[in-house]
This record gives structure tokens, sequence and C-alpha cells, in this order.
């Protein structure tokens, strides 16, 4: 059995990360000892381990909770995990997309030959005067 220390540093998180998905339900420790302390089993750190990873991925912890509950009753979550994956790829493809075109108009912006200031104007380059 880990302490709830000893299971962050194996993940890599805080302990008060930990009590947060305890109050979201998406944990909750095998044993509570009559101190108060907690303690879990290495499956708690493999679903920390999980949940790290798929935020690492942009995944939402909206969109975790609904995966671990089904895992929770046995069934594999992959399919699910997979459409959530579509659409953040879907998303970043956008994000991308947007980012080149402001690069664009920041290359076109850098090219331009600064004019004659104008008396309300903090940059012509910018004003677009």
């Amino acid at each position: 059995m880990l302490t709830i220390g000893n299971v962050a540093r194996r993940v890599g998180i805080r302990p008060s990360a930990i009590r947060y998905y305890e109050r979201q339900g998406m944990l909750q420790p095998n044993v509570r000892g009559s101190s108060g302390y907690r303690f879990y089993n290495d499956d708690a750190v493999k679903l920390l381990l999980f949940v790290k990873r798929a935020q690492s991925l942009g995944i939402t912890l909206k969109e975790i909770k609904p995966l671990i509950a089904l895992a929770a009753r046995g069934e594999q979550p992959c399919s699910h995990v997979k459409q959530v994956a579509r659409r953040h790829l879907s998303e970043v493809n956008q994000k991308i997309r947007e980012l080149e075109m402001l690069r664009q108009d920041l290359r076109k912006l850098l090219k331009r030959k600064p004019s004659r200031a104008h008396a309300n104007t903090v940059c012509p380059l910018i004003a677009g005067v």
C-alpha cells in the first residue's frame, strides 16, 4: 500500500491534485487508516498516469471522467478515447491553420516600409495607414 505522498511522487503530481481527483469522484483510496491517512495500490498509480498522459494530450478532466467510469465498469474505453483524440486533432489542426495565417500577416507587416507618422497614429505599420 502506498501513501498519498508516495503515489504523488511516482506519478509526478502534487498530493493536492490527488485529493482533487478524489473530490471529483475519479479516484478513491483503497484503505483509509484510523488516523485519516489515505492508502492506495498500484492501480491508483496507473489511473493517475493515464489522467496525466491524457491531460498532456489536451484532454480535459471533463472528458477523462467518463473514460474512467467506463474502465471502472470493466469496459475498454479505447473507442471513446479515439473519438476524443480525433476531436482534439481537428481542433489542433484548426489552431495550426489560424497560426499559419497569423504568421503570414506578421511577415507581411514586417516587410512593409514605414511611412511617415500620422498625427493620431501610434504606428502606421499596424494602423494600416
